[in-house]
C-alpha cells in the first residue's frame, strides 16, 4: 500500500521523507487504533472500521465522543466485524462531500464517534449532508473502502482520492 499512497493527497511524511500515514497514521489523532500491541491512530472514525479488513488484523479502538468526551471503545475484527462496543448506543458521523481536494479535510475531519444519536445532532447541523449511522451500520458501509484499498489492479487515480 505504501507505493500506492505516495502520490495521494494528504499522505503524511516524516522529516526523512518516509510515509508515516494515510488514513492509518503514527501521528496522534483522537482515534486510537491498537493492533497486536502496536499503538497507531486513524484520521477519522470510519477509518477505524475498515482498516482492520485492509491489514487483516483485529483492532481495538478508543475515541472520545466529539460532543461529550465520553470514551467510545470497540473491537473490529476483519472477519466478524464490530464487537465489545461501549457504549452500545454509539454512532458514527459520515459526510459525503461533493468536492474532495483533501480527503482529510472534506471527509475525515467531520467523521467522528458520538456516544448517542442525540449527541451527534449539533455536529450534524454543522455539516450539511452528514449521515449518522450506528457503528455496526457504518462498519457495513465502510466495506467498499477496504475493498478499494485492497484492489491492486486499480491505479491511484482510480481510487477517487485525488
Amino acid at each position: 500500500m505504501q507505493r500506492g499512497v505516495a502520490g495521494w493527497n494528504d499522505t503524511e511524511y516524516d522529516r526523512q521523507g518516509r510515509i508515516v500515514g494515510w488514513g492509518l497514521t503514527l501521528r496522534p489523532t483522537p482515534h486510537s487504533f491498537s493492533v497486536d500491541g502496536a499503538h497507531l491512530y486513524t484520521w477519522c472514525a470510519l477509518d477505524t472500521l475498515f482498516f482492520p479488513a485492509v491489514i487483516g488484523r483485529p483492532a481495538r479502538i478508543e475515541s472520545p465522543c466529539a460532543a461529550t468526551g465520553i470514551p467510545i471503545k470497540l473491537t473490529v475484527d476483519p472477519t466478524s466485524g464490530v464487537s465489545a462496543l461501549d457504549p452500545p448506543t454509539a454512532v458514527v458521523s459520515i459526510v459525503t462531500p461533493e468536492q474532495v481536494s483533501s480527503v482529510r479535510t472534506a471527509f475525515c475531519n467531520p467523521g467522528r464517534f458520538f456516544a448517542t444519536p442525540d449527541a451527534a445532532r449539533a455536529w450534524q447541523r454543522k455539516y450539511p449532508g452528514m449521515d449518522v449511522l450506528s457503528v455496526v451500520d457504518a462498519h457495513r458501509a465502510s466495506s467498499p473502502l477496504s475493498e478499494m484499498l485492497l484492489d491492486d489492479s486499480a491505479p491511484p487515480l482510480q481510487h477517487g482520492l485525488e
